[in-house]
């Protein structure tokens, strides 16, 4: 005679792995670093907005580690995980940005 019902013991193992695995995306997610942005220009005057857009700021560069904002001649480092400022291009900037103004660090 075979047993259709589920024991106590099936039951509750069962129920810990689910809750085991559907709690690893959460735990992972925790693992990542963490983002941020350096766009939002609404505080610029209209001409440090344009010439910024003239430029081609973004937050990411293009060039990855070769080319980004955090090793140009004109970019000051914010604080951690935070966004720095540039001398040509108003506003926040992303330490992993880019314009077509970059020029390396002498």
């Amino acid at each position: 005679m075979t047993k259709n019902n589920l024991s106590r013991r099936s039951l509750l193992r069962g129920t810990v792995h689910l809750a085991v695995l559907g709690s690893v995306p959460v735990l992972l997610q925790g693992c990542k670093k963490a983002e941020f942005s350096c766009t939002d220009a609404s505080g610029l005057s209209e001409q440090d907005a344009e010439l910024r857009k003239a430029l081609e700021y973004r937050d990411r560069s293009p060039h990855d580690e070769a080319k980004n904002c955090s090793n140009c001649a004109f970019y000051a480092a914010g604080a951690k995980d935070q966004c720095g400022k540039c001398t040509l291009v108003q506003g926040p900037i992303h330490p992993l940005g880019y314009c077509n103004s970059w020029a390396a660090k002498g």
